[in-house]
């Protein structure tokens, strides 16, 4: 099956679309028109914003614009970490439902474990309640928090987004997130392009003759991760969405598996909040 035809189901019975596009740094008008437009003409069904990324009217009026139905789009946003007390999370709740200029968000996550967590998560699920979004979830959770949320949560996060990727395979938190019925997401895929000077990564670049990102997303797709690469090219969009072609051997994986851990983001141990 085709990438951008996998859904991954979550533990609510909805679904989210396996590949995304990342809209992170993306601020310019015509570039978020250009990438979106030509991610969703290529069949990209899935997008992925936030507050923070300061990008969701254009992203929405992108979407709008683009002739493909809101419904058959689905939209993850997040809540930045100066709004996680209980009345700033309503509040932005509702900015990203009026930025976006739509009726109600498929996905919102907690974008960090910031202290006043629990409180975001409270109103998130008071917001599933009012129907103004579908499914919630975390971003850049540890297993300590989510054992922390499991215990208090009303309704289970469905997916948590963390950095994940060749270098940074985090193989006990994806344990943990697959033994409580947690999709993970991966961010940083590519490892914010450092993926072209790792030799391992370019070594089964040139067997497969695909670019270094296509053999991270492969990567990630061959472990069910959900995977949002961002670009600004349309060529580059189309070249993402280009990895049902090729197929990465055990042997290939172990040799992934030799690439010396690096960190790429903020740690969320160590998260100055």
């Amino acid at each position: 099956m085709s990438i951008l035809k996998k859904d991954i189901k979550f533990n609510n019975g909805l679904s989210i679309p396996q590949m995304g596009l990342g809209t992170y740094k993306l601020t310019n008008k015509e570039e978020i028109v250009e990438s979106i437009h030509a991610a969703l003409k290529t069949g990209y069904r899935h997008i992925d914003t936030a507050v923070i990324y300061k990008n969701q009217k254009l992203v929405g009026e992108a979407i709008k614009s683009s002739g493909v139905r809101r419904e058959d789009i689905f939209i993850t946003s997040k809540i930045w970490n100066d709004s996680h007390g209980y009345n700033e999370s309503k509040q932005e709740i509702d900015l990203i439902l009026k930025e976006l200029d739509v009726e109600y968000i498929d996905l919102i996550l907690v974008h960090w474990p910031t202290p006043k967590r629990l409180e975001c998560w409270k109103a998130l699920e008071e917001a599933v309640q009012e129907g103004k979004v579908k499914s919630i979830g975390v971003s850049n959770f540890l297993i300590e928090h989510l054992e922390e949320l499991l215990k208090v949560a009303k309704i289970k996060p469905v997916i948590n987004q963390f950095e994940l990727h060749p270098a940074l395979t985090c193989k006990k938190l994806v344990n943990y997130c697959n033994a409580n019925d947690i999709v993970v997401e991966s961010w940083g895929t590519l490892i914010r392009g450092k993926c072209f000077e790792i030799d391992q990564i370019k070594e089964l670049a040139k067997k497969y003759q695909k670019s270094e990102a296509q053999v991270c997303l492969k990567w990630a797709q061959k472990n069910n991760f959900v995977i949002i690469p961002k670009s600004s090219s349309q060529k580059r969009v189309i070249e993402n969405a280009n990895i049902d072609d090729f197929d990465l051997t055990t042997q290939d994986l172990e040799l992934l598996a030799t690439i010396v851990e690096q960190r790429d983001g903020p740690d969320p141990a160590n998260f100055d909040f």
